[in-house]
């Protein structure tokens, strides 16, 4: 703060002998015009704000916003832990909200983070297609945006500082893998969707390949039905109890978090249909991995929220420092079924070691 102060000291010596130099004025010299005096004490401000920006910089106090599209999914309070965690560790303060799956309202929360001032903001967004509005506006504002788990579209990377993401297309190709390892012969598979999500869209296009590539009858996979879970357990136990009542013959759900397939697990049971169809997730999160271990699900394919977060924040400090880092990271994932489930902490997500 010493060179803060010496700025602001400056400056208020650079005003006071303005003001003094023209009440002091040799006779016959024009006073200088009231236009002229507000210019120098803009300039001073402004010199004085920029050496707050820079001192608070050097010390790592950067305000970073973190907006994912929920807080309601235990995924996404993951991925605030690692932003908490890296702020501070970095000095930083972190400002976030909760949209409540409302895009309109992740809008206005991230006008608002801007208005108070972040420096930076760490965007889950809800829909892919539709964040060109939100990046925009952040450019405008000089807001730096690491985008990360839910990418946007590659005609919006431009506007963007960084993006950081699990592997998607791993993801749904080892829960395909797993598909193809335990129905060699063929299944009738319900894919609980969240079509909204240009991540969840990747994760059911690698789901299929990892299938295709490990089959000899690529046919005998059938897709009976795209249902809208919205990523919630509430909407994917509503539509797979439909899905159920309308097809007798599913063999397999893929679900594309553990989340919606929690819900698939509530409506097979309530079906009576428990344990003669396979139910999938995506995460490994300890909801999934608890099923896993109860045998009501068969396979989660893990992310590492909490690690996501946490290098969304040291690369937007980078960002801001004006320093190199990669644009385009893909976090490996890692497929847990029974066969090593007792491998992991069941209560816990990712480590960041």
């Amino acid at each position: 703060m010493k060179k803060v102060l010496s700025v602001a000291m400056a400056g208020m010596l650079a005003l006071s002998l303005t003001a003094c130099g023209s009440s002091e004025k040799p006779a016959g010299t024009q006073a200088p015009a009231p236009t002229e005096a507000v210019k120098t004490e803009a300039a001073v401000e402004e010199a004085v704000t920029e050496a707050v920006k820079e001192d608070a910089a050097s010390e790592g106090g950067y305000t970073i916003g973190f907006s994912p599209y929920t807080l309601t999914n235990e995924y996404f309070t993951a991925v605030q832990t690692g932003v908490q965690t890296a702020c501070d560790e970095l000095g930083c303060e972190m400002i976030s909200f909760d949209p409540q799956n409302d895009p309109t309202k992740q809008a206005s929360q991230i006008e608002d983070m801007i208005a108070s001032g972040i420096d930076a903001l760490v965007y889950i967004p809800y829909d892919s297609a539709g964040a060109h509005t939100v990046l925009q506006t952040c450019r405008d504002a000089g807001v730096k945006v690491i985008n990360v788990d839910n990418v946007i579209t590659e005609d919006d990377y431009e506007l963007v500082d960084g993006i950081i993401a699990s592997d998607n297309t791993q993801l749904g190709y080892l829960s395909g893998q797993w598909v193809a390892e335990n129905h060699p012969d063929g299944a009738n598979i319900l894919i609980v969707h969240l079509q909204t999500a240009e991540s969840c869209i990747i994760n059911v296009e690698g789901f299929w390949s990892g299938i295709k590539d490990n089959v000899s009858n690529a046919d005998a996979f059938v897709e009976v039905q795209v249902v809208e879970g919205e990523g919630a357990t509430d909407a994917a136990f509503n539509v797979v109890s439909d899905a159920l009542q309308a097809h007798d013959d599913i063999d397999v759900i893929y679900c594309i978090n553990d989340t919606s397939a929690l819900g698939a697990v509530q409506a097979v049971e309530e079906a009576g249909k428990a344990g003669s169809i396979d139910i999938l997730g995506k995460d490994g999160a300890p909801i999934g991995k608890h099923a896993i271990k109860d045998g009501t699900m068969v396979q989660s394919s893990a992310q590492r929220p909490t690690y996501m977060g946490y290098l969304g924040v040291q690369n937007a400090v980078k960002a801001l420092k004006g320093e190199e880092f990669e644009f385009n990271i893909a976090i490996e994932s890692y497929s847990i079924d029974a066969s090593n489930i007792d491998d992991y902490d069941l209560d816990a997500w990712d480590a960041l070691d």
